[in-house]
């Protein structure tokens, strides 16, 4: 399994992953995406096989809270044009961005 913050917060991630991945770099991103309500489902299972993508809030008027996670920004930006251009997306607008490089300051 890849380290992720997903695996870490579902207890998912043992100690040699953590040793392996202390370089890693992850950008996390949060999109609102909008859609019309009779395609909500449809455009939520279209974005979880796309993968690293979580939806983490859900209105039936047709808008759906989605966090993705990617190993750099160009990825990052990848997946939201890719949920952008899914069929029933009207319109999906990034509401938040961070860039974690894995180092610890201590």
């Amino acid at each position: 399994m890849i380290a992720s913050r997903r695996a870490f917060i579902r207890g998912q991630w043992s100690a040699a992953e953590e040793q392996a991945s202390s370089a890693c770099h992850a950008e996390i991103v949060s999109l609102i995406i909008s859609t019309w309500p009779q395609y909500l489902d449809e455009v939520e299972e279209a974005i979880l096989t796309l993968g690293n993508c979580e939806v983490h809030g859900r209105d039936p008027s047709g808008k759906l809270i989605v966090v993705l996670e990617e190993a750099s920004s160009g990825a990052a930006g990848a997946k939201a044009n890719a949920i952008s251009a899914l069929p029933h997306v009207l319109s999906a607008l990034m509401v938040f961005q961070a860039s974690d490089d894995g180092l610890v300051v201590v």
